[in-house]
């Protein structure tokens, strides 16, 4: 295990000074970031994976935990496409996005000893914006709707990637 994170520490330091523009083709981030679900009412936390492909469009996988509140808990998983606009001095990057979702919600009965799970697939809409504190480092403020049969949810994100 010391080996392991060794060696990703030095790929971390050796991977150079350059400026990584986050709508530059071939740039790859990875991030964390907290949210708050409508559904669920509650606070989660979630990671994210990014490639920036050709002409400003990025993919992005995102999955996110919410804790439980008022019985419900949930987790998701998201495909997400954004189109990168360039604000400012490529630093500022606004983006709409759209995707598709996979949801599974938890809801307990009242006295604990029952459970209904409910899984669904759903399409998000939204839009987010995108600030760079170095050349490597961004920070991000995010809302999206994913809109399904049976869960509804408006996602309110905040995060930071790396951009390797």
């Amino acid at each position: 295990m010391k080996k392991f994170l060794t060696f990703i520490c030095a790929v971390m330091m050796g991977i150079g000074c350059a400026q990584a523009d986050p709508a530059e083709s071939g740039n790859i981030a990875a991030g964390v970031n907290l949210n708050y679900g409508s559904y669920t009412k509650s606070f989660g936390f979630g990671i994210r994976g990014q490639y920036t492909f050709p002409k400003n469009f990025r993919g992005e996988l995102t999955v996110n935990y919410f804790t439980k509140h008022d019985y419900k808990k949930a987790w998701d998983i998201n495909l997400n496409a954004h189109y990168l606009v360039n604000l400012w001095q490529n630093r500022l990057y606004i983006y709409p996005l759209a995707g598709l979702n996979y949801t599974m919600a938890t809801v307990d009965a009242h006295d604990g000893n029952d459970k209904e799970e409910k899984n669904h697939m759903g399409l998000n809409l939204g839009a987010g914006a995108e600030f760079a504190i170095t050349d490597h480092i961004d920070v991000l403020i995010e809302y999206r709707h994913t809109i399904e049969r049976k869960i509804d949810q408006g996602v309110f994100t905040i995060g930071a990637t790396y951009h390797f």
